[in-house]
């Protein structure tokens, strides 16, 4: 409470501080004695003094696990150093799990996936960048839908290098590579074409396929 004083630090190595304000500024871990010294109009000079402790900062292991994902799925990421909380730059992007390190991607674009780690009031943190990989788009399955008992219709879809598949094989069977649907017995299944793209990235679209008798 008494103005006018002078602030000095007894290790500078391990604190500064500023000789008129008093703001103390940790350099290393360790302690330093800091001493306020007042001289008063008669000249006779009186002294206070503090021990200041300097906290080491944490040391965080560097983020390991898969930093691609695509559109709607996860991916787990990872920190060795225990007891932290896992935090995203862009959750429009993608999202993670506070403590899990779940990262769920959102939209396509990449976010900085932040681990922080606070330890006697001091923190440290490791960053990773996760690319969000878009879905592919498919057009509509085109084609006729309807076939007899023993024949065939051809489906098809523009975006080629898809698998077709077939919900009900004893209705109606597809090729996988060329679309082609044989009636089996009369009723319905549902035609899939699953396409993934060179990220990894799966879209489908469906069809409903009627085998009359």
């Amino acid at each position: 409470t008494t103005s006018g004083g002078v602030w000095t630090s007894s290790a500078t190595a391990v604190a500064t501080v500023n000789t008129i304000t008093g703001t103390v500024t940790g350099v290393s871990a360790g302690t330093s004695t800091i001493t306020y010294t007042y001289t008063n109009s008669n000249g006779c000079v009186s002294s206070v003094t503090t021990t200041v402790t300097i906290n080491a900062l944490p040391t965080v292991a560097a983020i390991t696990g898969t930093t691609s994902v695509c559109e709607g799925a996860t991916t787990t990421l990872s920190d060795v150093t225990a007891g932290g909380v896992w935090t995203s730059s862009n959750t429009a992007t993608a999202t993670v799990n506070a403590s899990t390190g779940v990262v769920t991607g959102v939209a396509a674009g990449s976010v900085t996936i932040t681990y922080t780690v606070t330890i006697n009031g001091c923190t440290s943190n490791a960053q990773a960048t996760v690319t969000v990989n878009a879905l592919p788009v498919l057009a509509s399955i085109g084609g006729t839908t309807n076939a007899c008992v023993g024949s065939t219709t051809t489906l098809t879809n523009t975006t080629s290098g898809g698998v077709w598949t077939s919900s009900a094989t004893a209705v109606a069977t597809v090729n996988t590579i060329t679309g082609t649907v044989t009636g089996v017995s009369a009723g319905t299944s549902t035609i899939t074409y699953t396409y993934t793209n060179s990220n990894g990235c799966v879209s489908s679209v469906t069809t409903t396929v009627t085998i009359n008798a």
